[in-house]
């Protein structure tokens, strides 16, 4: 072999060796996640990992998760998305309105996916539900619908129909008005009153618990500051012998009663779909926002001994977990 064959040699393996090197950069996916606060013991890349396992991405061969959480420090949540955007993933995703709103100011060209807002539109997330528009789509919760089924599990708790219920929730929420309303005309049906209990600061709950009095249970909005402090509420339920009704299981797992509302491992399982989707070359405002459409009711054994309340077998028999 001449000097010349011999330069040709090298150079065609150095260009397949970086050819090779840039086509497993590519590969590799770089997806970030941000939450506002998780349960405990939870690791925020086990929410998304099996979605994506049964799509045929694997972290670490085939794509990277970088995930940050708030631990309910909302104040933080600029921070956080901002130390996500810099890292230059393919894809940011933030579990509910308020995560997504701070990926959203923190940039205006990576993709973006939500997994559980109660309204994408009213939020400013999207500019429809149909047609999405901008970097930005995802999963959407849909509590309105499901207010007079907790009125009703409530009652099948308490065993008769409660004459006066409470509602904590944060008037300054934007889906706080439509939630109060489908509650409303639920409770109205059953002759069930409604005490508005409103909480905008951390040290409104110990007040609006106290005027709870005359109540026979308490239903929980699904709300950043509800969520952030779910387990004082939880403890401030049982002090005052209130069964509590959430919208999602994170509240029981945190020492919450019951909640009936949106199955989050399917959520995490649709927004898997759209991640794998936008990898491939689709775009968030072509994709619709989807209509989660599968619940669950979980309930937690332990905080109803606590309450000195025997749970129905029959409402046992359908929950989809107990926790004991």
């Amino acid at each position: 072999m001449n000097r010349r064959d011999f330069v040709i040699l090298v150079g065609g393996v150095a260009s397949a060796f970086t050819c090779a090197n840039g086509l497993a950069a590519k590969v590799m996916a770089r997806i970030g996640l941000l939450a506002l606060a998780l349960p405990k013991d939870l690791q925020l890349p086990d929410l998304l990992t099996p979605a994506l396992n049964a799509l045929g991405w694997r972290e670490g061969e085939t794509c990277q998760i970088e995930a940050r959480s708030a631990n309910g420090d909302i104040a933080s949540l600029p921070r956080l998305a901002a130390e996500l955007v810099a890292l230059r993933p393919d894809i940011l995703i933030g579990i509910g309105s308020g995560e997504t709103k701070a990926l959203q100011s923190a940039t205006s060209e990576i993709p973006i996916l939500f997994v559980m807002s109660s309204d994408p539109v009213g939020y400013g997330l999207v500019d429809s539900i149909a047609r999405p528009g901008r970097n930005t789509t995802g999963t959407s919760i849909t509590p309105q619908i499901l207010w007079g089924k907790r009125l009703e599990l409530t009652a099948e708790l308490l065993g008769h129909q409660p004459t006066k219920v409470a509602w904590i929730g944060n008037p300054d929420e934007v889906s706080a008005k439509r939630n109060l309303a489908v509650l409303m005309q639920s409770a109205e049906k059953l002759g069930v009153k409604v005490e508005r209990l409103e909480v905008r600061k951390p040290h409104d709950l110990d007040r609006v618990f106290v005027t709870a009095t005359g109540c026979e249970a308490i239903l929980v909005q699904f709300v950043t500051l509800t969520l952030t402090y779910r387990r004082q509420i939880a403890e401030l339920a049982i002090l005052h012998r209130l069964p509590s009704i959430y919208e999602v299981r994170d509240y029981v797992d945190a020492g919450g009663l019951i909640s009936y509302g949106t199955d989050t491992k399917e959520n995490f399982r649709l927004t898997a779909r759209y991640v794998d989707r936008i990898l491939k070359g689709d775009r968030p405002r072509d994709l619709p926002v989807i209509e989660a459409s599968r619940f669950e009711l979980v309930i937690n054994i332990k905080t109803a001994k606590s309450l000195s309340l025997t749970v129905p077998p029959t409402l046992l028999a359908r929950a989809d977990e107990v926790i004991e």
